[in-house]
């Protein structure tokens, strides 16, 4: 059970400290106890919780995602991913006056029932349990990669094709050389809107986050994770063409805590020091990405130990495998079972991994911090691999 956390470092009720690469699963991009943030946050309270209006820190929270973000235009705000996946999805058929979306397999776009399928490797059923089997009628799913499958399945009832850019969440995969482009190409020419998905990558893959890193506009980006640094924020923003439904407010969508005044003010404090520091920050942390996966990659082939890793960006993932694991197909009867017992083993030597193996950096990581991770992982693969203790 964890007690306080400071930095990369969480400490738990018995007084062992780890680090952490979990990081609230993903939003702590500055560490747990960034200065900056939290000030600001200190700084709102005295203001009051709440207003029912809207409050210059969302018009200043806007105009740095546009400054940041290379599609973005006109932003609004909300609270959670999967709520900001739900409103670019109503922009879409507002617009276009269309119904149906196109899904790739293995992406996750939120819990709510009609995105939630389709998410575990060579399943395209519902995720869990109680989910209604009809929500997600006009929801299209196509494999990851395959242009030819899109152009042919595009048609004037079509919506919008909805992305993670980079396939963080099911490995760590980037997209194929020219499928963004081709994406954006095929969306254009059947009037179909492009949703990225960047509460992942949004501010983790750059400042500019995925499209920045590609070079590909979408024309609705979803924003979230590390854009509150760790309080409950998202945001879907686009060009002004694309916006139309919100901006001139045909469509509603309604939310007690969006905009709500202390997530802006993280975020703005956020996007300030990131933006601040971009030329340095992103280099470094994606530097020790790279150290980090070379280490467990040495460590591996010399224990003949089963294990690979992906990195993209800031984000790594490990996983227990005979082969490289290339593409998100390949993750189709991997041994999750395997997976979580290595990261126990990891946990038992001071480091904190997702469950499923997926570590985030964040700017609060030091080389002192990868060295020590390369020594737990070696370690952790030894007794993985040898049933030793050491």
């Amino acid at each position: 059970m964890q007690e306080h956390a400071d930095g990369c470092h969480v400490t738990d009720t018995d007084g062992n400290t780890y680090i952490d690469y979990a990081l609230g699963y993903g939003p702590l991009l500055l560490g747990h106890t960034p200065g900056p943030v939290l000030d600001a946050v200190r700084r709102a309270l005295d203001l009051g919780l709440r207003t029912g209006g809207v409050t210059a820190g969302e018009a200043e929270l806007a105009e740095r995602v546009a400054e940041c973000v290379p599609s973005a235009e006109v932003t609004t705000f909300l609270s959670s991913g999967t709520e900001a996946v739900q409103l670019a999805l109503r922009i879409a058929r507002s617009e276009t006056a269309r119904t149906r979306v196109v899904k790739f397999r293995g992406h996750y776009h939120g819990w709510a029932d009609s995105m939630h399928v389709a998410n575990a490797p060579g399943s395209d059923d519902p995720t869990t349990t109680g989910q209604d089997p009809l929500a997600a009628e006009n929801v299209i799913l196509l494999d990851w990669g395959d242009l030819k499958a899109l152009n042919e399945t595009l048609d004037d009832t079509i919506a919008a094709v909805i992305t993670e850019p980079a396939a963080v969440n099911a490995g760590c995969f980037e997209p194929e050389p020219g499928f963004l482009e081709g994406l954006r190409r095929a969306t254009t020419a059947n009037g179909t809107m492009l949703i990225f998905d960047e509460i992942i990558t949004g501010f983790r893959l750059g400042l500019g986050g995925a499209q920045g890193r590609y070079g590909v506009n979408p024309d609705l980006t979803v924003l979230g994770k590390a854009l509150g640094a760790g309080l409950p924020i998202s945001a879907v923003t686009g060009s002004r063409a694309a916006m139309r439904p919100v901006a001139s407010g045909r469509m509603l969508h309604r939310g007690t805590y969006n905009g709500n005044p202390l997530s802006v003010a993280s975020g703005n404090a956020c996007l300030k020091q990131l933006a601040n520091s971009a030329d340095v920050l992103y280099p470094r942390m994606e530097a020790q990405v790279t150290r980090l996966a070379a280490g467990i990659r040495e460590a591996a082939e010399r224990l003949a130990a089963p294990v690979h890793v992906n990195h993209v960006g800031t984000c790594l993932q490990v996983f227990v495998s005979p082969s490289p694991v290339e593409r998100l197909t390949d993750t189709i009867g991997l041994d999750k079972e395997a997976v979580l017992e290595l990261s126990g083993l990891l946990v038992e030597r001071g480091v904190m991994t997702l469950p499923r193996g997926l570590m985030y950096l964040s700017v609060e990581h030091t080389e002192a911090d990868i060295d020590d991770t390369i020594w737990a992982f070696e370690s952790a693969l030894d007794a993985f691999t040898h049933g030793t203790t050491n």
